[in-house]
């Protein structure tokens, strides 16, 4: 586990911090300007803080008095840019980190590309690849530093589409596979509900909300950190039938995504159709969320104020939550 308490000034940003991420992986939140870049370098090692401390199980890595070198950290760290170096190929990245680790990889070069689907373009430049193949190479190489803890910021900026739901899938098999901890950066809710077990919130240079990833998102802090066509709610992976077969950790269900029914539906071609009770409703402007509570766990559905009415919507009722597939 990480335990982080992180103090800094830097012109007129202010950064106060102080958060834990548990041993799985660990989205850290927030729109940009938040901090969460500097957070990833402060637990590094690459930024010197001003007061607070850094510890990673039971190692201090920061503390008043003590500052570990980045390089002694045992903690890995992918940038948006893969920062390989280019006049080497693939296998020279690979070998140059296996070289510098500090502890012995309990892994070989070879099944590290495997795993990557690296083998091949092994011999290949590293200014030859693609972007989702530098990514790749990039991930490995951080692997084969033998980190205790593997910190990426904005991983997923560079990829879409495909490629960016490929890449979350990886990386969330490498995390299920080598069990290594992980804190992700990103402001985005669909990567970091693919993605996370655990998140911590960030704006303006505080930590707003942290815990699990269910509970946690579904707090109004965090609710006000998104947009109001992101408002919705994390459901785990399993529970939902979706577009895309993944090994992702929650799909995030949007409020507009969702369809209410005051009787059981007959004859659609949706996939996930949940019944539950109304919980809450919050009116808006010219609409109100509802939430309902469904044995796929708690889902918000935006409707009009007309629909409200018709359906004689009320906490207490029972209704039904309709997701097409396509929609996730």
């Amino acid at each position: 586990m990480l335990d982080a308490a992180i103090a800094l000034q830097r012109g007129n940003f202010s950064l106060d911090v102080c958060f834990s991420a548990p041993a799985g992986v660990t989205a850290l939140f927030g729109p940009s300007g938040a901090g969460k870049s500097t957070v990833l370098a402060a637990i590094a090692g690459l930024v010197r803080i001003d007061s607070g401390h850094v510890r990673l199980g039971e190692r201090v890595l920061t503390a008043p008095g003590v500052s570990v070198p980045a390089h002694e950290r045992e903690v890995g760290v992918v940038f948006q840019e893969a920062r390989l170096f280019p006049h080497l190929s693939v296998r020279g990245n690979l070998e140059y980190a296996r070289r510098r680790s500090p502890a012995p990889a309990p892994f070989e070069i070879a099944d590290v590309a495997r795993h990557f689907d690296l083998a091949h373009i092994f011999e290949r430049p590293v200014r030859n690849l693609s972007g989702g193949e530098r990514s790749r190479v990039a991930l490995a190489r951080s692997l084969l530093a033998a980190p205790k803890l593997l910190l990426l910021d904005e991983p997923f900026a560079a990829l879409d589409g495909r490629r960016r739901r490929d890449f979350i899938a990886r990386l969330r098999r490498m995390h299920l596979t080598f069990a290594l901890p992980m804190i992700v950066v990103t402001h985005q809710i669909d990567d970091a509900a693919a993605i996370a077990d655990h998140v911590v919130a960030i704006n303006g240079g505080s930590v707003v909300a942290q815990g699990d990833f269910v509970h946690t998102t579904a707090l109004p802090d965090f609710q006000n950190l998104l947009d109001r066509r992101d408002a919705g709610v994390a459901v785990r992976s399993e529970r939902v039938f979706h577009s895309t077969s993944t090994s992702d950790a929650h799909v995030w269900v949007r409020a507009d995504q969702v369809l209410v029914a005051a009787t059981r539906p007959q004859g659609l071609s949706a996939r996930n159709i949940w019944q539950g009770r109304v919980a809450s409703i919050a009116v808006e402007d010219n609409a109100a969320l509802v939430r309902i509570e469904t044995d796929a766990g708690s889902v918000l559905s935006r409707v009009t104020r007309e629909a409200l009415q018709e359906l004689d919507l009320r906490p207490g009722a029972t209704g039904w939550a309709v997701v097409k597939a396509h929609a996730l």
